[in-house]
């Protein structure tokens, strides 16, 4: 069942069977629907619920790391012709991403959250 169905998902139970889940998302607005934040109430003995300021700044490189994906993926000289070819190029484009590059998008991550931590959870440089 989905996140706003009656029950926490099957995979939340199997991840996490010490109800020590946290489910993070930033407070915009599609984020804070009404219906989202009851069930987030009748459930929270079983997933913790961590909001996060909207418009925060990234304080991890995933994001970025789908940028390199996507551009990685769209730069290859022929498009893909089905899903099983994209899944294929996908797939190869991640595991030959530069250790370097990872390393690169994780740099800045220190100097972001002492900002936030300075900033009191309130707008940073970063974001």
């Amino acid at each position: 069942m989905d996140i706003l169905g009656n029950q926490v998902h099957p995979v939340v139970q199997v991840l996490f069977p010490d109800n020590d889940a946290i489910f993070q998302e930033n407070d915009s607005l599609v984020h804070t629907a009404r219906r989202s934040e009851s069930w987030f109430e009748e459930h929270e003995d079983s997933l913790r619920h961590l909001h996060w300021p909207a418009q925060s700044p990234p304080l991890n490189i995933t994001e970025s790391l789908w940028s390199v994906l996507e551009c990685r993926v769209r730069s290859r000289f022929r498009p893909v012709s089905s899903v099983k070819q994209l899944d294929d190029v996908i797939h190869g484009e991640w595991y030959t991403i530069p250790l370097e590059t990872i390393q690169k998008l994780h740099e800045p991550i220190p100097r972001r959250i002492l900002a936030v931590l300075e900033a009191n959870g309130g707008p940073t440089p970063y974001g």
